[in-house]
Protein backbone atom coordinates (compact mmCIF):
# COMPACT_ATOMS: atom_id res chain seq x y z
CA UNK A 1 0.00 0.00 0.00
CA UNK A 2 2.40 2.22 0.90
CA UNK A 3 4.68 2.56 -2.44
CA UNK A 4 1.42 2.56 -4.27
CA UNK A 5 0.34 5.94 -2.20
CA UNK A 6 3.91 6.91 -3.14
CA UNK A 7 3.42 6.54 -6.89
CA UNK A 8 -0.09 8.69 -6.60
CA UNK A 9 1.75 11.51 -5.51
CA UNK A 10 4.54 11.09 -8.06
CA UNK A 11 1.58 11.49 -10.82
CA UNK A 12 0.10 14.33 -8.49
CA UNK A 13 3.42 15.84 -9.07
CA UNK A 14 3.18 14.96 -12.61
CA UNK A 15 -0.06 16.34 -13.60
CA UNK A 16 -0.28 20.24 -14.63
CA UNK A 17 -2.67 22.12 -12.10
CA UNK A 18 -5.84 22.89 -13.26
CA UNK A 19 -5.47 20.86 -16.47
CA UNK A 20 -2.99 23.14 -17.77
CA UNK A 21 -0.44 21.99 -20.73
CA UNK A 22 2.98 21.00 -19.55
CA UNK A 23 5.27 23.50 -20.70
CA UNK A 24 8.71 22.73 -21.78
CA UNK A 25 11.26 23.45 -19.32
CA UNK A 26 15.15 24.91 -20.26
CA UNK A 27 18.03 22.75 -19.09
CA UNK A 28 19.27 25.27 -16.49
CA UNK A 29 22.54 26.66 -16.72
CA UNK A 30 25.64 25.74 -14.91
CA UNK A 31 26.63 27.86 -11.53
CA UNK A 32 30.12 28.38 -10.80
CA UNK A 33 30.70 28.14 -6.57
CA UNK A 34 33.39 29.91 -6.04
CA UNK A 35 36.69 29.53 -7.99
CA UNK A 36 36.94 25.85 -7.53
CA UNK A 37 33.29 24.14 -7.69
CA UNK A 38 30.35 23.98 -10.49
CA UNK A 39 26.89 23.19 -9.54
CA UNK A 40 24.58 21.68 -12.35
CA UNK A 41 21.44 22.33 -10.91
CA UNK A 42 18.59 19.76 -10.97
CA UNK A 43 14.90 20.40 -12.28
CA UNK A 44 11.46 19.41 -11.22
CA UNK A 45 9.51 20.01 -13.82
CA UNK A 46 5.91 19.41 -14.60
CA UNK A 47 5.13 16.11 -16.73
CA UNK A 48 8.49 14.51 -16.23
CA UNK A 49 10.93 12.75 -13.62
CA UNK A 50 13.04 15.06 -12.16
CA UNK A 51 16.83 15.70 -11.23
CA UNK A 52 18.67 15.99 -7.90
CA UNK A 53 21.41 19.03 -7.64
CA UNK A 54 24.81 17.58 -9.06
CA UNK A 55 28.33 19.48 -7.85
CA UNK A 56 31.51 19.26 -9.30
CA UNK A 57 34.21 19.74 -7.19
CA UNK A 58 37.87 20.74 -8.85
CA UNK A 59 40.93 19.03 -7.14
CA UNK A 60 45.04 19.41 -7.53
CA UNK A 61 44.58 15.96 -9.29
CA UNK A 62 41.22 15.73 -10.73
CA UNK A 63 37.46 16.32 -10.21
CA UNK A 64 34.93 15.08 -7.53
CA UNK A 65 31.23 14.97 -8.44
CA UNK A 66 28.35 14.58 -5.93
CA UNK A 67 25.45 13.04 -6.94
CA UNK A 68 24.76 11.97 -10.46
CA UNK A 69 21.27 12.74 -11.20
CA UNK A 70 18.97 10.78 -13.22
CA UNK A 71 18.17 12.11 -16.41
CA UNK A 72 20.46 11.60 -19.98
CA UNK A 73 20.05 15.42 -20.51
CA UNK A 74 21.35 16.38 -16.94
CA UNK A 75 24.65 13.74 -17.32
CA UNK A 76 24.83 15.30 -20.87
CA UNK A 77 25.35 18.48 -18.80
CA UNK A 78 28.00 16.87 -15.92
CA UNK A 79 29.79 15.39 -18.56
CA UNK A 80 29.77 18.91 -20.58
CA UNK A 81 31.08 20.63 -18.05
CA UNK A 82 33.82 17.72 -16.96
CA UNK A 83 34.88 17.86 -20.48
CA UNK A 84 34.75 21.84 -20.51
CA UNK A 85 37.30 22.02 -17.06
CA UNK A 86 40.25 20.22 -19.81
CA UNK A 87 42.28 17.93 -18.78
CA UNK A 88 41.13 17.18 -15.23
CA UNK A 89 39.11 13.80 -15.59
CA UNK A 90 36.92 12.99 -12.69
CA UNK A 91 37.95 10.48 -9.77
CA UNK A 92 35.28 10.02 -7.59
CA UNK A 93 31.70 9.91 -7.57
CA UNK A 94 30.05 11.08 -4.40
CA UNK A 95 26.33 9.71 -3.22
CA UNK A 96 24.79 11.32 -0.82
CA UNK A 97 21.93 8.83 -0.49
CA UNK A 98 20.22 6.09 -2.62
CA UNK A 99 16.94 8.12 -4.41
CA UNK A 100 17.25 7.55 -7.97
CA UNK A 101 17.46 11.10 -8.69
CA UNK A 102 21.20 11.30 -7.04
CA UNK A 103 22.49 7.70 -8.40
CA UNK A 104 20.98 6.93 -11.64
CA UNK A 105 23.87 8.85 -13.89
CA UNK A 106 26.83 6.57 -11.74
CA UNK A 107 26.66 3.86 -15.11
CA UNK A 108 26.28 6.28 -18.21
CA UNK A 109 29.42 8.46 -16.55
CA UNK A 110 31.21 5.03 -15.72
CA UNK A 111 31.10 4.04 -19.03
CA UNK A 112 32.62 7.46 -20.32
CA UNK A 113 35.22 7.67 -17.21
CA UNK A 114 35.57 3.87 -16.09
CA UNK A 115 38.50 4.77 -13.46
CA UNK A 116 35.69 6.58 -11.38
CA UNK A 117 35.52 5.22 -7.99
CA UNK A 118 32.11 5.68 -6.22
CA UNK A 119 31.65 6.54 -2.90
CA UNK A 120 28.29 6.17 -0.81
CA UNK A 121 26.32 3.81 1.97
CA UNK A 122 25.21 -0.20 1.87
CA UNK A 123 21.93 1.34 2.46
CA UNK A 124 20.99 0.99 -1.00
CA UNK A 125 20.87 -2.94 -0.23
CA UNK A 126 18.09 -2.32 1.68
CA UNK A 127 16.31 0.04 -0.56
CA UNK A 128 16.90 -2.46 -3.73
CA UNK A 129 14.91 -5.24 -2.13
CA UNK A 130 12.23 -2.74 0.02
CA UNK A 131 11.53 0.34 -1.41
CA UNK A 132 13.14 0.44 -4.97
CA UNK A 133 11.29 -2.94 -5.46
CA UNK A 134 8.07 -2.14 -4.31
CA UNK A 135 8.18 1.03 -5.93
CA UNK A 136 9.05 -0.88 -9.38
CA UNK A 137 6.30 -3.46 -8.58
CA UNK A 138 3.67 -0.37 -8.29
CA UNK A 139 4.91 1.13 -11.49
CA UNK A 140 4.57 -1.86 -13.94
CA UNK A 141 0.70 -1.94 -12.50
CA UNK A 142 0.40 1.78 -12.77
CA UNK A 143 1.76 1.55 -16.76
CA UNK A 144 -0.52 -1.58 -17.54
CA UNK A 145 -3.42 0.37 -16.53
CA UNK A 146 -2.53 3.43 -18.53
CA UNK A 147 -2.44 5.79 -15.66
CA UNK A 148 1.13 7.39 -15.84
CA UNK A 149 0.56 10.47 -18.05
CA UNK A 150 2.04 10.42 -21.24
CA UNK A 151 4.78 12.86 -20.87
CA UNK A 152 6.22 10.41 -17.66
CA UNK A 153 6.19 7.08 -19.28
CA UNK A 154 9.88 7.07 -21.06
CA UNK A 155 11.04 7.97 -17.67
CA UNK A 156 8.88 5.50 -15.85
CA UNK A 157 10.27 2.81 -18.23
CA UNK A 158 13.89 4.13 -17.42
CA UNK A 159 13.65 4.10 -13.89
CA UNK A 160 12.12 0.86 -13.97
CA UNK A 161 15.44 -0.31 -16.29
CA UNK A 162 17.88 1.07 -13.58
CA UNK A 163 16.07 -0.78 -10.61
CA UNK A 164 16.49 -3.81 -12.68
CA UNK A 165 20.48 -3.20 -12.81
CA UNK A 166 20.28 -2.07 -9.42
CA UNK A 167 23.87 -4.15 -9.01
CA UNK A 168 25.54 -1.29 -10.87
CA UNK A 169 24.65 1.63 -8.83
CA UNK A 170 26.31 -0.17 -5.75
CA UNK A 171 29.11 1.99 -4.63
CA UNK A 172 32.89 0.79 -4.85
CA UNK A 173 33.64 2.10 -1.48
CA UNK A 174 31.20 2.21 1.22
CA UNK A 175 31.38 4.68 3.86
CA UNK A 176 28.73 3.52 6.38
CA UNK A 177 30.42 6.03 9.63
CA UNK A 178 32.01 9.18 9.19
CA UNK A 179 35.44 9.71 7.55
CA UNK A 180 37.69 12.13 6.50
CA UNK A 181 39.28 11.77 2.78
CA UNK A 182 41.59 12.67 0.37
CA UNK A 183 40.18 12.28 -3.14
CA UNK A 184 41.68 13.68 -6.36
CA UNK A 185 44.23 15.43 -3.81
CA UNK A 186 41.30 17.60 -2.06
CA UNK A 187 40.57 17.15 1.52
CA UNK A 188 36.64 16.36 2.34
CA UNK A 189 34.83 14.83 5.44
CA UNK A 190 32.43 12.57 4.62
CA UNK A 191 29.72 12.82 7.31
CA UNK A 192 27.31 10.07 7.70
CA UNK A 193 23.70 10.88 9.01
CA UNK A 194 21.87 8.09 10.77
CA UNK A 195 18.19 7.72 10.10
CA UNK A 196 17.55 11.31 8.40
CA UNK A 197 15.87 11.91 5.09
CA UNK A 198 16.93 7.55 4.85
CA UNK A 199 18.59 5.05 6.45
CA UNK A 200 22.22 6.58 6.27
CA UNK A 201 22.55 10.19 4.24
CA UNK A 202 26.42 11.00 3.49
CA UNK A 203 26.65 14.82 3.25
CA UNK A 204 30.02 16.06 2.08
CA UNK A 205 31.71 19.55 3.83
CA UNK A 206 34.73 20.91 2.16
CA UNK A 207 36.48 22.59 4.63
CA UNK A 208 38.94 24.71 1.81
CA UNK A 209 35.62 25.99 0.70
CA UNK A 210 33.32 26.33 3.95
CA UNK A 211 30.74 24.44 1.95
CA UNK A 212 28.56 21.85 3.32
CA UNK A 213 26.91 19.95 0.31
CA UNK A 214 23.94 18.20 1.83
CA UNK A 215 21.95 16.06 -0.70
CA UNK A 216 18.18 15.71 0.43
CA UNK A 217 18.41 16.77 4.09
CA UNK A 218 17.72 20.23 2.70
CA UNK A 219 15.13 19.92 -0.26
CA UNK A 220 12.88 22.27 -1.59
CA UNK A 221 9.99 23.40 -2.21
CA UNK A 222 8.80 20.45 0.43
CA UNK A 223 10.93 18.25 2.35
CA UNK A 224 10.90 14.97 0.89
CA UNK A 225 10.52 12.82 3.81
CA UNK A 226 9.15 9.33 1.65
CA UNK A 227 12.29 7.30 3.27
CA UNK A 228 12.72 9.64 6.57
CA UNK A 229 12.95 9.69 10.21
CA UNK A 230 11.67 13.07 11.46
CA UNK A 231 13.76 13.82 14.59
CA UNK A 232 16.91 11.87 12.95
CA UNK A 233 16.79 14.43 10.36
CA UNK A 234 16.41 17.15 12.04
CA UNK A 235 19.67 16.03 14.22
CA UNK A 236 21.33 16.02 11.23
CA UNK A 237 20.56 19.48 10.39
CA UNK A 238 21.98 20.47 13.69
CA UNK A 239 25.38 18.55 12.94
CA UNK A 240 25.57 20.50 9.38
CA UNK A 241 24.57 23.92 11.42
CA UNK A 242 27.72 22.91 14.00
CA UNK A 243 30.08 21.82 10.83
CA UNK A 244 30.96 25.71 10.23
CA UNK A 245 29.78 25.77 6.79
CA UNK A 246 29.16 29.38 5.14
CA UNK A 247 27.34 27.98 2.25
CA UNK A 248 24.93 24.66 2.05
CA UNK A 249 24.32 23.27 -1.52
CA UNK A 250 20.69 21.55 -0.86
CA UNK A 251 19.64 18.66 -2.80
CA UNK A 252 17.22 20.26 -4.63
CA UNK A 253 16.85 24.03 -4.60
CA UNK A 254 19.04 26.48 -4.88
CA UNK A 255 22.58 27.25 -2.56
CA UNK A 256 22.16 28.73 0.69
CA UNK A 257 24.18 31.25 2.49
CA UNK A 258 24.55 30.81 6.37
CA UNK A 259 21.32 32.97 7.47
CA UNK A 260 18.98 30.85 4.39
CA UNK A 261 20.09 27.34 5.89
CA UNK A 262 19.22 28.73 9.60
CA UNK A 263 15.70 29.94 8.20
CA UNK A 264 14.66 26.44 6.35
CA UNK A 265 15.91 24.32 9.37
CA UNK A 266 13.61 26.48 11.18
CA UNK A 267 10.89 25.74 9.22
CA UNK A 268 11.48 22.35 8.86
CA UNK A 269 11.76 21.08 12.84
CA UNK A 270 8.56 23.69 12.88
CA UNK A 271 6.95 21.65 10.75
CA UNK A 272 7.43 18.39 12.09
CA UNK A 273 6.81 19.41 15.26
CA UNK A 274 3.23 20.81 14.22
CA UNK A 275 2.16 17.33 12.25
CA UNK A 276 3.70 15.73 15.74
CA UNK A 277 1.39 18.02 17.86
CA UNK A 278 -2.38 18.52 17.60
CA UNK A 279 -3.03 21.54 14.89
CA UNK A 280 -4.50 21.05 12.14
CA UNK A 281 -2.36 19.71 9.21
CA UNK A 282 -3.45 22.56 7.32
CA UNK A 283 -1.84 24.82 9.33
CA UNK A 284 1.07 23.18 9.59
CA UNK A 285 1.05 23.32 5.54
CA UNK A 286 0.42 26.97 5.81
CA UNK A 287 3.59 27.41 8.46
CA UNK A 288 6.11 25.85 6.24
CA UNK A 289 4.90 27.77 3.18
CA UNK A 290 5.68 30.90 4.88
CA UNK A 291 9.06 29.81 6.23
CA UNK A 292 10.10 28.64 3.08
CA UNK A 293 8.43 31.72 1.20
CA UNK A 294 11.14 33.08 -0.58
CA UNK A 295 13.03 30.16 -2.34
CA UNK A 296 8.66 28.83 -3.54
CA UNK A 297 7.38 31.48 -5.10
CA UNK A 298 6.72 30.08 -8.06
CA UNK A 299 5.81 26.64 -6.42
CA UNK A 300 3.23 26.93 -3.81
CA UNK A 301 0.74 24.62 -5.02
CA UNK A 302 3.05 21.96 -5.29
CA UNK A 303 4.79 22.83 -2.19
CA UNK A 304 1.23 22.78 -0.48
CA UNK A 305 0.37 19.76 -2.07
CA UNK A 306 3.37 17.97 -1.03
CA UNK A 307 3.23 19.28 2.46
CA UNK A 308 -0.36 18.31 3.33
CA UNK A 309 0.92 14.50 1.96
CA UNK A 310 4.11 14.61 3.88
CA UNK A 311 2.50 15.92 7.23
CA UNK A 312 -0.04 13.23 6.94
CA UNK A 313 2.50 10.85 7.05
CA UNK A 314 4.04 12.13 9.78
CA UNK A 315 1.42 12.36 11.94
CA UNK A 316 0.41 8.73 10.65
CA UNK A 317 3.17 7.40 12.40
CA UNK A 318 4.01 5.71 9.15
CA UNK A 319 7.45 6.92 9.05
CA UNK A 320 7.96 6.05 12.44
CA UNK A 321 9.48 2.20 11.02
CA UNK A 322 12.48 4.46 9.72
CA UNK A 323 13.43 5.60 13.21
CA UNK A 324 14.40 2.39 14.73
CA UNK A 325 17.50 0.97 15.13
Amino acid sequence: MRALALLALALASLTPANGARAEAVTAPAVVALGSDGLLVPGRYPVGEQHDGNSVIVRGPEGLILIDSGRNVGHVGLIAGAIFGLGDDRPVAIINTHWHLDHVSGNPMLKRTWPQIQVYGTSAIDAALTGFLAESAAASRKALEAGQIPETAVAGVKRDLATIAKGQQLRPDVVVDESRDVLLAGRALSLRVAHRAATERDLWVFDAAALRAIVGDLVTLPAPFLDTACPEGWIDALGAVAASGAEKVVPGHGPVMDRAGFADWRSAFGDFVACARGSATLESCSASWLDGVARWIEDDKERAKAMADYYGELIRSGKLDGYCKA
